[in-house]
């Protein structure tokens, strides 16, 4: 423990600790965003982040002098479940007043509560509940929807990041005097400068070619292995550009078709401009706690090719501001990408400022993050 940095800031406010497994995609853009905000805010006297050295992105603020990290040696598996275990330890030392547990595994910490009773208030986001995963079982579905409201007994606060996520937590019975919803949000703050468009080139197979954007982990659950299985991209005069890696090993064999071109995992700094080269993002999900892609091409005033899975319709409608097809359908996302196809210029651009239009209304950065923040307060 002499090795951790215990050096506080002294004051009345609280000292926040966001606890995490793999800090990656989507759940590393709610850290870093969230982060960022709570390090600017005069409520809150110190942030520190608690997560894997393993499989996570790197974390830099501005705020620096507010900001601690530890990282820990974890990997998945029943070992990796100790370790992971073994870190509340590590929390009880930096004494905060506020712990914010992010995804199921980071969850189990919650386990050693029944034990010994935590000096601070506990705070839960599943990013996604563990059981609308589509590929797990009636049987595992029950077990995992069992786990999660056994360990709320020792949770004070439940973030769900979207409306379809709360109500799938009431279906599953976890208690509803325990949740808020408080929408995902990211910052428009980030200018891009010419050296950032001009370092980003997107090469099409055709030059009347239109070009699609995938972002995200390559798992069952974002849907690429579904979108590379589903469409012929030459055929549809597409060219598809794909960034992300692997998480957990489940990797999409990346000689496949033509048309199909992998970037790799690309810095959450630049993706902006990518977007911006893109004719549309396309997020094909079969499952989905909220889908932060979406809103990122919401911000960059793209339309949005989405499936209707999980909280994605809440963000995307059909034809105001993206083309929504019904999660795993081959043949209704044909009909969506047909539709694209066919659409002017003019038409992508409408419905792009419609996109942004509806970000900057309904998902304020400082507006969202304020309310997490109140939240908190409450406790």
């Amino acid at each position: 423990m002499n090795r951790i940095n215990l050096i506080l800031l002294k004051g009345d406010n609280m000292k926040i600790l966001h606890f995490a497994e793999y800090a990656k995609g989507g759940v590393a853009t709610y850290l870093r965003n969230t982060i960022s905000f709570q390090l600017e805010s005069d409520d809150i006297d110190q942030v520190v982040l608690i997560n894997s050295k393993n499989k996570s992105e790197e974390f830099t603020f501005i705020n620096e002098s507010k900001f601690k990290q530890f990282k820990y040696k974890y990997s998945r598996g029943i070992s990796g479940i100790f370790k992971l275990l073994s870190q509340r330890k590590v929390i009880d030392a930096y004494e905060p007043d506020i712990v914010h547990i992010h995804s199921s595994f980071a969850g189990l910490i919650r386990l050693l509560f029944f034990f010994k009773k935590p000096s601070y208030k506990v705070v839960y986001c599943a990013h996604g509940w563990s059981f609308i995963q589509e590929n797990k079982s009636k049987l595992e579905k029950k077990v995992y929807a069992i786990i999660e409201r056994v360990l709320a007994l020792k949770t004070n606060l439940i973030i769900n990041v979207s409306k379809n996520e709360y109500l799938v937590a009431i279906e599953h019975k976890l208690p509803k005097n325990k949740m808020k919803i408080v929408y995902n949000s990211i910052p428009n703050s980030l200018t891009l400068s010419s050296n950032d468009m001009s370092s980003v080139t997107l090469k099409k197979s055709s030059p009347q070619n239109k070009v699609l954007l995938f972002v995200g982990r390559f798992d069952k659950a974002k849907g690429l292995n579904f979108l590379i299985d589903s469409l012929d991209f030459k055929d549809k005069g597409i060219d598809l550009f794909i960034i992300g890696e692997s998480v957990l090993g489940d990797t999409k064999n990346q000689d496949t078709k033509e048309n199909i071109h992998f970037l790799g995992w690309i810095d959450n700094g630049k993706l902006s401009a990518y977007m911006i080269k893109a004719d549309a993002v396309i997020v094909p999900s079969l499952w989905e706690g909220f889908g932060l892609v979406a809103l990122e091409a919401m911000k960059n005033r793209k339309i949005v090719i989405s499936s209707n899975a999980g909280g994605l319709p809440e963000l995307i409608e059909d034809g105001f501001n993206g083309l929504v097809f019904k999660k795993g359908s081959v043949s209704d996302l044909e009909r969506a990408v047909t539709i694209f196809n066919s659409m002017s210029e003019s038409q992508i651009s409408e419905m792009g400022e419609n996109g942004f239009s509806k970000y900057s209304q309904k998902y304020n950065y400082s507006k969202l993050n304020g309310q997490l923040v109140q939240y908190y307060k409450n406790l």
